[in-house]
């Protein structure tokens, strides 16, 4: 039985991005929902697109919490944290591991 894994958590809004996220969604198969508004992560696509937020909004990344991450730059801040993890894990499993502020 194969599941179909076809949504793209996103962070909103959309119009932050230098790429047509809809259009790039659309091309890939995938349905956009944004990251914000959900914590569920079902049926997450194993690799979705990169979107590249515009330099105007890029700026105040420094407070961008990492469960708003890619799985890549998740793992990334949880390796420089000094967070132990399964690297084959999925998101959804290593933003529980995200340490409450």
């Amino acid at each position: 039985m194969m599941t179909d894994k076809n949504i793209w958590y996103l962070p909103g809004p959309f119009h932050r991005y230098e790429d047509d996220v809809k259009a790039l969604a659309k091309k890939a198969g995938l349905r956009i929902i944004d990251a914000n508004v959900t914590e569920s992560r079902d049926n997450e696509a194993e690799s979705p697109p990169k979107a590249k937020l515009k330099a105007e909004y890029a700026e105040d990344g420094a407070e961008t919490s990492p469960a708003k991450l890619g799985v890549a730059e998740l793992r990334e801040w949880l390796t420089a944290q000094g967070v132990e993890f399964d690297p084959k894990a999925p998101k959804a499993d290593l933003v529980k591991l995200i340490p409450a502020e």
